[in-house]
This record gives structure tokens, C-alpha cells and sequence, in this order.
């Protein structure tokens, strides 16, 4: 009798192991990207904390200088401990403020200002620069 054993050939098996590693590196490297997109975001997260130090009522008299965090709160706050005070003094940003621009709010655009606010540019350059408007 003939036994004919059926098995992979030695071309089928090749690809095989191709076509898998070719899905595995895709997946290495949609998680590698995934990665730094995570660890981005979290930096970025961070500055956005750190910039938030610098919105405080009297941001505006910093037009066009350098400073860090803790010269900005030092009068808002009494800090105490030494190693906040020197974190703070890490955190510098650059300050530039746009001149307050008049927003006239009416029932129509023929009619006359029922009210005019002002808003100005608050820009804050460092790793990672951000900008925030004020309205009065």
C-alpha cells in the first residue's frame, strides 16, 4: 500500500513565518508609536499644569520678560518649603502679552453697542508654547 502522508512544504512553512513576522513588526510598531503618543500627551499635560501657574491676576505687568513660576507667585502665596521654591524656580516661560483689543456687542451690526468688552492674547513660550486669552 501507499502512505501518502500529507505535510507543509518547506516554501509553505517559509512564507508562513514571513507573513507572521511581517504582522508582528506592524504590531511592534503601532506600539512603539503608541508609546511616544502616550508620552507626549503626558508632557504636554504637564506644561499645561506648569503654564497654569502663570495665569494669575497680575500675569500682565510680565509683558515681554522671563520668568520662572515662583517669581510669578511669590506675592499670591507664601512658600515655604525650600524644595517647592526650587521647583518653581525651574519652571520658566517667557511672557508676551497683546495689547487689549475692543469686542462691541450689539443686537445687530448696524445697531450700537449694548456693551464692549476687551480680550487680550496671553502667550507663553517654552517647550511647549500655549496661548490663552483674557476678557474684561
Amino acid at each position: 500500500m501507499n502512505h501518502i502522508k500529507k505535510a507543509f512544504t518547506l516554501i509553505e512553512v517559509i512564507m508562513s513565518v514571513i507573513i507572521v513576522s511581517i504582522v508582528v513588526m506592524g504590531a511592534l510598531q503601532l506600539q512603539e508609536q503608541n508609546s511616544d503618543m502616550a508620552t507626549y500627551l503626558m508632557k504636554r499635560g504637564n506644561a499645561e499644569l506648569d503654564n497654569s501657574l502663570f495665569l494669575t491676576q497680575r500675569v500682565q505687568r510680565y509683558d515681554k520678560s522671563k520668568k520662572n513660576a515662583y517669581d510669578i507667585l511669590v506675592d499670591e502665596f507664601q512658600i515655604k518649603d525650600d524644595k517647592s521654591r526650587q521647583l518653581l524656580k525651574k519652571i520658566e516661560k517667557k511672557i508676551n502679552i497683546t495689547e487689549a483689543t475692543p469686542i462691541p456687542v450689539g443686537a445687530t451690526e448696524d445697531s450700537p453697542p449694548l456693551f464692549t468688552f476687551y480680550s487680550n492674547e496671553i502667550l507663553l513660550n517654552g517647550k511647549y508654547p500655549s496661548r490663552y486669552f483674557t476678557f474684561k
